[in-house]
């Protein structure tokens, strides 16, 4: 006599749909360039989206973790490739040329500097904001500078943190307030005026 089958056990609920998904994150940034963090709600997304409200909410309790998903899949943080025999110098300038080719063609200059406005305003937005869509952008750069600091290259005594926010610091003001163009002539500019003062000859000044 054979033995019945075991029945056969699936995660309750619907499977999430990819194409919904893109089409709630699509929604969100459209609707961040046209009313900002302030005018977005659920039901707006999910008119322009074409689903449900409950089909948003399933995946995303509110629009503050909404928001930073759709601006990391709309922007994810930059892969720079860099060689072990690549020089400290080199690798900062490949970053801030790449960082500089990213932000001088960003569309989405007028949504960062709209929510940059909401975060001084919502302190919950501000934090997720920071935990996870710029925690992982800075620990790109912080890696670059703690190899650095490995290979001897930046001095040993130099903060990590300061040192990424003044090489990231000139784009994000031209970005966001004074509109002054963004060049790979501007990543030079910025490398050699950093590694000027956190390279292992400023120990000596």
């Amino acid at each position: 006599m054979s033995r019945p089958e075991a029945p056969t056990t699936r995660a309750p609920g619907r499977p999430r749909d990819p194409q919904a998904d893109r089409a709630i994150l699509k929604a969100t940034m459209e609707l961040l360039a046209e009313d900002g963090f302030g005018g977005l709600s659920i039901e707006a997304v999910a008119t322009r989206a074409g689903v449900g409200k409950t089909t948003v909410y399933r995946r995303w309790p509110s629009k503050i973790p909404l928001v930073v998903d759709a601006l990391t899949h709309m922007k994810p943080p930059m892969a720079v490739p860099i060689p072990e025999d690549m020089t400290t110098r080199d690798a900062l300038m490949r970053f801030l040329t790449e960082l500089t080719r990213s932000r001088g063609n960003d569309p989405n200059a007028r949504i960062l500097a709209g929510l940059v406005d909401a975060m001084s305003r919502d302190t919950e937005l501000a934090e997720a904001v920071r935990a996870g869509l710029l925690s992982g952008r800075r620990r790109v750069v912080f890696d670059l500078i703690e190899r650095g600091i490995a290979r001897g290259e930046i001095r040993p005594d130099a903060d990590v943190e300061v040192v990424a926010d003044v090489l990231v610091g000139p784009v994000i003001m031209r970005t966001l307030i004074t509109g002054r163009p963004i060049t790979p002539r501007l990543a030079r500019q910025i490398v050699t005026l950093v590694l000027d003062g956190v390279g292992p000859a400023a120990l000596g000044r």
